[in-house]
């Protein structure tokens, strides 16, 4: 199995770089050839990983791919796909980054942060604030490499996106120049800028988890489904996908130590003692003593105060637990704990 993934990374990897060096070759020597092996080698890119898996959906649309590919090759335009991946790309990694700065989210860096950090060890003074600021930063500039390329292929000639409708443009590029910058350039800069980054975090936070650039690689790749298990949440706030294994309904007790200090006043129950709750609800379920071995992920959207009734939701996904707190219609909060010792015979 472990063979098999490591041939699965190496496809990925080697069709990644193989394609923007192809399509550059393909528009500075103006081959239809390399054009269409271009092309090829995208869709293998995006569908070749769901194929080694044997997913249903890679295999049947791989026909209807190699029949638009032969569309194209017949009406002579397979080289307009080439304008999209540049954009596409640089689209999604903004979405990406982007959509985690919603109100009530966690910036994306912070998740990776916070999956970072060893359990116990206080994170340095200024951390976690930066992840937002990063994040907002790389938001930002793919949306900016988005727009330029964009705006390269529009006015590229001959064959951009404004001479194939046959739209005069205000200006041109020759499409060489689009090539270089859209399969080169752009790779090249965002490599740059994030080993610019990189060497001036590890100036400004010296206590980072991570030794070097090659550990922290190694460490992200490590935590990287922990990391893709926080996305796709459905308007209910956990995975679609995952089963719910457990509701259970409770009630903030009024008088909860923890609300002598958390705050005099104005009693809140802390996010902690809310955990607390969660954790013992996983163990009620499972009839299991199991422990806390990470929590890569937590948003807390609204308080709760003594007397307040709330409903816990379990969803269990190998050795991770998504949950979600409400009170009544209202999400409280919701994440993902990773447990061990668990024990999936029990409960059902």
């Amino acid at each position: 199995m472990r063979s098999l993934s490591q041939v699965r990374r190496f496809v990925a990897v080697a069709l990644a770089v193989a394609y923007p060096l192809l399509a550059h070759a393909a528009s500075v020597l103006d081959s239809r050839a390399l054009t269409l092996g271009s092309v090829v080698v995208l869709v293998a890119a995006a569908l070749g990983p769901a194929l080694l898996e044997g997913r249903r959906w890679a295999i049947a649309t791989l026909p209807i791919a190699a029949l638009v590919i032969v569309g194209l090759a017949r009406l002579d335009a397979v080289a307009l796909v080439l304008f999209a991946p540049p954009v596409f790309l640089n689209a999604y990694l903004a979405w990406l980054f982007g959509h985690t700065l919603a109100h009530g989210s966690t910036p994306l860096i912070e998740r990776l942060v916070r999956l970072l950090q060893p359990p116990g060890l206080p994170f340095e003074p200024g951390v976690i604030a930066y992840t937002r600021t990063l994040t907002r930063a790389w938001t930002g500039l793919f949306l900016l490499l988005g727009a330029i390329n964009l705006a390269l292929a529009a006015l590229a000639t001959p064959g951009g996106l404004l001479d194939a409708a046959g739209i005069r443009a205000p200006m041109t590029v020759r499409i060489e120049m689009w090539s270089l910058f859209a399969n080169v350039l752009n790779y090249v800069l965002v490599a740059a800028i994030f080993l610019i980054e990189f060497s001036y975090r590890r100036h400004r936070f010296p206590g980072r988890p991570y030794r070097n650039l090659v550990d922290f690689f190694r460490r992200s790749a490590a935590v990287a489904p922990t990391l893709a298990a926080s996305f796709g949440k459905n308007a209910g706030g956990a995975s679609a996908s995952a089963e719910i294994i457990a509701e259970t309904g409770f009630t903030v007790p009024a008088n909860h130590p923890a609300f002598a200090g958390h705050f005099p006043g104005r009693p809140v129950l802390p996010a902690v003692v809310l955990l607390d709750t969660v954790v013992e609800s996983a163990r009620a379920y499972l009839r299991s003593p199991v422990t806390v071995a990470g929590m890569p992920w937590a948003e807390f959207m609204a308080p709760l105060v003594p007397g307040d009734r709330g409903t816990i939701r379990l969803r269990i996904r190998a050795d991770q637990l998504e949950f979600e707190v409400t009170r009544g219609e209202e999400r409280v909060a919701q994440g993902i704990i990773t447990l061990s010792g668990m024990d999936h015979s029990h409960g059902r």
